[in-house]
């Protein structure tokens, strides 16, 4: 058993190499050792991300905040508590904890009230803009109540398909048919297919027909 470098890729390795017989020819079995120079690998250090803190307060913010945290506005007094606690040294996780709120919610008001602006307002929710008018609703369902035929199409009863395709070729505006029947639920516009009913056969005739 002997010790032999081998040069790989331009670095040099050790092996343990063991000579044995199998048969009439000499075998070799080799064992990896490592590298003749090891790397010098550094441990990457992790870096933790510091806490977020509220700025500084002057005494009249902190009489403000003060005066806040009894309003009757739920949202108004849970922000006022957020920076005051913020204020006394307590990180955004343990606040969020403290007071059962989202963390998220929370780095939110401390970041907004570090950045002056006015946490304590509610901007008006505009929600998605209508893409019809009322008036236009009315016209689907003022046109649902008459015949296809008056508006210019050749068919008996209209469906909630037919009204989307009316609707997009007279505004223009591509509108699901699936939407057209929760409007018109809402309104109280089912559409029914009339069925046939079998009338009840005459007595006579059916005495002549089974004589027959």
């Amino acid at each position: 058993m002997h010790i032999e470098i081998y040069k790989i890729k331009g670095r040099n390795y050790r092996y343990e190499v063991t000579n044995y017989r199998e048969g009439k020819k000499i075998r070799h079995r080799k064992k990896y050792l490592g590298p003749v120079k090891p790397k010098n690998r550094t441990q990457k250090k992790t870096s933790r991300k510091a806490s977020v803190f509220v700025r500084p307060l002057i005494e009249n913010e902190k009489q403000e905040l003060i005066q806040k945290q009894k309003d009757p506005k739920a949202f108004v007094r849970d922000r006022a508590k957020i920076i005051i606690l913020s204020s006394e040294g307590k990180t955004p996780k343990q606040i969020a904890t403290q007071m059962k709120k989202d963390y998220a919610r929370t780095l939110w008001t401390i970041n907004n009230f570090n950045k002056n602006f006015d946490i304590f307002k509610v901007g008006k929710i505009t929600g998605r803009p209508r893409r019809i008018t009322f008036e236009q609703e009315k016209d689907i369902v003022d046109t649902s109540l008459k015949s296809p035929k008056e508006a210019n199409l050749p068919y008996n009863n209209w469906n909630c398909r037919l009204l989307s395709l009316w609707f997009q070729q007279k505004y223009n505006v591509k509108i699901s048919d699936v939407w057209v029947r929760e409007l018109l639920i809402r309104n109280r516009i089912t559409f029914t297919v009339p069925k046939h009913k079998l009338m009840k056969a005459d007595e006579t005739l059916r005495e002549a027909f089974k004589k027959s």
